[in-house]
């Protein structure tokens, strides 16, 4: 079956993770992505670890294959005049620009989005950066570099991460400040073709991962707004119980966000008694005095239970709450299978690859699940399907321009 993108053509000047994200999401509901990488090297994606080889000592990057399946891979040496010239050939006979490349680059290079849009007026285009790069909106920061850490930091993200109040801020874990921003420009990207299929016209979307960040962030941006509090790591101060708490064999999660639900809790636990305190019959209540008085409760309720059975007793009460898993558990969890969440991909490197699958579910469309791309490995087929010919191919080779 046709992905619901299915002859969208997109254009991926793009490196590392906020743009490849992107734009593999629109790969896997069928969009065609031709990829532009450096002759020789290609995104610097592919070096990274961890690393699969065959038996001929041909490697593959796992991070690589984190965000570009499904996609063609055309080499372009972009600082080269006959290159741009190429660059210019494919701009035209794409609907969708994704680029996340060094701010400043695509304008050093002559590839404004004033000349973009004088040879394809419905183009639209996603600028993917650090800080912004739309003058309209230009802040202080623009020219800076970003990188995931970074924004997480800078948006207030960092500060609220971590189990000890005194203790230092902590990153998250994995590349919210990349993927959260390629989520982003996805967004943006059908934003554009739905305004084009309406319109005609195309448009010029800014996406900054420091902006993206705080969106993520709102909890803590809404609560400073609200109150004039800054929220800060450690336990909640708003709600609580919420958090993950100690078992025999591990944690479980569990989050207590209103009073109903704090009797359902009560009454799983066996400390209905404490429905007679009015100290602590609302979330600030609980949150004042969860140290002292609420967690060493829980704790002991579940000194002597497994993750499981603690959850089994929570959810009889109609309560949420989970395990603790890492990713060998995700990866043997029967719910992941019947998700498809981890699905396999051939791959012509080292045969076959199991990767994050996409978390979107349709009743009458499924994901397109295809290979990475070789570096350059479509480079000629798609050239050709604008009107290169063998020789002009075999003349670009010669020079190294593709």
């Amino acid at each position: 079956m046709a992905g619901i993108l299915e002859g969208v053509k997109v254009l991926g000047i793009e490196q590392q993770v906020a743009g490849p994200t992107c734009t593999m999401m629109l790969a896997d509901q069928g969009a065609e992505v031709i990829k532009v990488e450096r002759p020789g090297s290609g995104d610097t994606a592919r070096e990274m670890a961890p690393m699969l080889k065959n038996d001929a000592g041909g490697a593959q990057s796992g991070y690589f294959a984190r965000f570009n399946r499904g996609k063609k891979s055309v080499t372009i040496d972009m600082q080269s005049p006959e290159g741009q010239a190429v660059l210019w050939d494919l701009i035209k006979d794409t609907e969708i620009i994704i680029e996340n490349v060094k701010p400043g680059l695509m304008d050093k290079l002559g590839f404004t989005y004033e000349k973009i849009k004088e040879v394809n007026p419905e183009v639209i285009y996603v600028a993917i950066s650090g800080f912004g790069r739309s003058k309209k909106y230009e802040g202080p920061y623009a020219k800076r570099l970003a990188y995931d850490i970074i924004a997480q930091a800078m948006a207030g993200l960092m500060y609220t991460c971590g189990s000890d109040p005194q203790g230092p801020p902590t990153w998250l874990g994995f590349a919210l400040g990349d993927s959260g921003t390629g989520v982003y420009a996805a967004y943006a990207a059908m934003l554009g073709y739905v305004n084009k299929l309406r319109t005609g016209k195309g448009e010029y979307f800014d996406v900054s991962m420091y902006d993206c960040m705080i969106a993520l962030a709102e909890r803590s941006h809404n609560v400073y707004a609200f109150t004039g509090n800054v929220v800060t790591r450690g336990p909640d101060k708003l709600i609580a119980p919420w958090g993950p708490f100690k078992c025999k064999d591990g944690y479980v999660a569990l989050i207590v966000p209103t009073e109903s639900m704090w009797k359902k809790f009560l009454t799983a636990i066996g400390h209905l008694e404490l429905l007679e305190n009015p100290d602590i019959q609302s979330g600030p209540g609980r949150g004042a005095h969860m140290e002292t008085l609420i967690r060493p409760i829980i704790n002991e309720w579940l000194s002597d239970k497994t993750m499981l059975e603690a959850c089994d007793l929570l959810m009889a009460q109609g309560l949420p709450c989970g395990p603790v898993q890492n990713a060998e558990n995700v990866a043997h969890d029967p719910h992941t299978a019947k998700r498809q969440m981890l699905v396999k991909i051939p791959d012509p490197i080292v045969g076959e690859l199991t990767v994050v699958g996409c978390p979107i579910k349709m009743e009458h469309h499924e994901p397109t699940y295809a290979p990475l791309p070789n570096l350059g490995a479509d480079t000629d087929e798609v050239l050709k399907r604008i009107g290169y010919s063998d020789e002009r191919l075999a003349e670009l080779h010669d020079k190294k321009v593709i």
